[in-house]
């Protein structure tokens, strides 16, 4: 079974399951057509966070698919220039993108099938076409200023004015992009003609990049963090990324599972405004920790985490907006291989900057840089920075029972707290869960305030009225708001020996099984 964002790239995942292949390989698939039909969200020049469990050692195990900052750029460069926050579009912003060797590396060590094979489906879509949707319709013209900023962008996407839903898109040149990737691996991406345009471009904004800080990229492979949870075990991606964040907000309410809605909801909220603090003061690029995060993920810190939530009063938190926008992919064949991938631009069409003449945009995660001198997350030549990217599964008995994953930037961990909450403390069915409505604690650079929970407007009023009663200030989205994450899952049960898939209706969604 294969579940993703976009019907057609959840198909392509699919007929690899059919002809023989894994879920790693299903995944690759998924997240190449992903990358050319979802030109917002996600694509080759980007970054991929993993969790794969290997049936064959009974092990799962965490992928870092995101690269670093060119070996020239630093914090105090930035300074010099005025600079009090890292842009957040442009190309200093552009770290070097880790999705493609992620495919190679992991491919290699869990699939059976080449990128030669599981790439023809994305470079057909470029070549020849794909239907502009209602989502990326949407995104087109939200963003259609950064896209007319960049002559390639600009002459890819906006030659006949802005896509409108139903209209035939085509990038030709991320076509040839990836038919060399097929061709010669991920060295084509790393090294030769695209890393020379991916360089070539950001130099010309000012950016240092070099070829040998793409030669030099390599995925990480890192055991994930755990924590047990009822019966049952929680994984999550370790720093850079921001997947404990889902962990501690779980573990620290673990005994609150029968509250009302309205009680869960409010503690859940002020746990989350206690995990990003320690995230925001903490997680970074491993290498750049002074401490690891697991001491936060203890039994007797997680209790001291839920003592200091105030059961009447929400706690106010001001923090900066998040734009974030991304893709999640979800796979799992039929000896067990299960995969959560999260792959991502991070915000709309990542940094607005096409490498010249590849079709290939280029991801803004540098913008979760700090320039705090000192900071862990400081911007430094060859650090990763923070990351939003969170890929999610939870065991039971030692083996997969549901994998999941979601889009949304700073709500990504929120979003996977309530999924669960509603699967395992509310019986709901998978689809139900991914259907109800959400909330998110945050704001995006279009809300009115700095300290909200924005809540789709399908909530329920009685708990919107008993938030604010609370202190909270509530914002409210549509009703299948794209601020509300697109969400996939699918879970296991060994018992019956069956699988049982779920998807977003806020976006273009399907899950499928062979």
């Amino acid at each position: 079974m294969v579940a993703s964002p976009h019907a057609q790239a959840t198909a392509a995942g699919v007929e690899v399951l059919r002809r023989g292949g894994n879920a790693v390989d299903a995944a690759i698939a998924t997240n190449a057509v992903l990358s050319v039909v979802y030109p917002a969200s996600c694509g080759i020049g980007g970054d991929a966070l993993w969790l794969v469990y290997e049936p064959r050692t009974n092990e799962a195990t965490a992928y870092n698919g995101s690269g670093g900052a060119a070996a020239a750029l630093n914090a105090a460069q930035l300074r010099d220039r005025g600079a009090t926050a890292m842009p957040e579009r442009g190309a200093l912003a552009v770290t070097v993108p880790g999705c493609v060797r992620s495919w190679e590396d992991v491919g290699r060590a869990h699939g059976t099938q080449t990128l030669d094979e599981l790439l023809e489906p994305a470079e057909r879509y470029a070549r020849e076409g794909f239907v502009s949707t209602d989502v990326t319709s949407e995104f087109f013209e939200r963003n259609e200023a950064l896209l007319r900023a960049d002559a390639d962008a600009a002459a890819l996407f906006l030659r006949d004015g802005v896509p409108r839903a139903g209209d035939i898109l085509r990038n030709p040149a991320l076509g040839e992009s990836l038919a060399a990737i097929r061709r010669e691996g991920a060295r084509a991406f790393y090294e030769g003609a695209i890393a020379d345009a991916i360089c070539s471009t950001l130099n010309a904004l000012g950016n240092p990049m070099q070829p040998s800080d793409l030669a030099a990229h390599t995925t990480e492979r890192v055991p994930p963090l755990s924590i047990a949870w009822h019966d049952r075990e929680i994984l999550a991606h370790p720093p850079n990324s921001q997947g404990a964040v889902t962990q501690m907000v779980l573990g620290a309410l673990r005994d609150d599972g029968a509250a009302s809605d309205l009680e869960w909801t409010h503690l859940a909220i002020e746990a989350i405004k206690e995990a990003f603090d320690a995230r925001d003061t903490r997680f970074a690029d491993p290498r750049s920790m002074e401490t690891t995060i697991d001491d936060l993920l203890q039994p007797a810190a997680l209790a001291a985490l839920r003592a200091r939530l105030s059961p009447d009063r929400a706690r106010p938190r001001p923090g900066p907006p998040d734009r974030g926008d991304t893709i999640a992919i979800v796979a799992v064949d039929g000896d067990g291989c299960a995969v959560s991938l999260i792959e991502s631009l991070y915000m709309n069409f990542g940094s607005g900057i096409v490498a010249r003449g590849t079709g290939i945009f280029l991801h803004n995660r540098g913008a979760y840089f700090r320039l705090e001198p000192g900071h862990p997350n400081e911007l430094r030549g060859g650090r990763r920075p923070l990351h939003t990217l969170s890929p999610g599964m939870l065991l039971h008995g030692g083996r997969p029972e549901l994998v999941y994953g979601t889009m949304g930037g700073d709500a990504q961990p929120q979003i996977q707290a309530q999924l669960i909450h509603a699967i395992y403390e509310r019986g709901m069915t998978l689809q139900a869960a991914i259907d109800a409505p959400r909330f998110t604690y945050g704001r995006d650079s279009e809300s009115k305030y700095a300290d909200a929970v924005r809540v789709e407007s399908r909530f329920d009023p009685s708990i919107v009225a008993g938030l604010r009663a609370l202190g909270h200030t509530v914002e409210f989205l549509g009703a299948y708001d794209h601020a509300a994450g697109h969400a996939h899952a699918i879970a296991i049960d060994r018992t019956r020996g069956t699988l049982a898939g779920a998807s977003d209706p806020r976006a273009d969604s399907l899950a499928l099984g062979v």
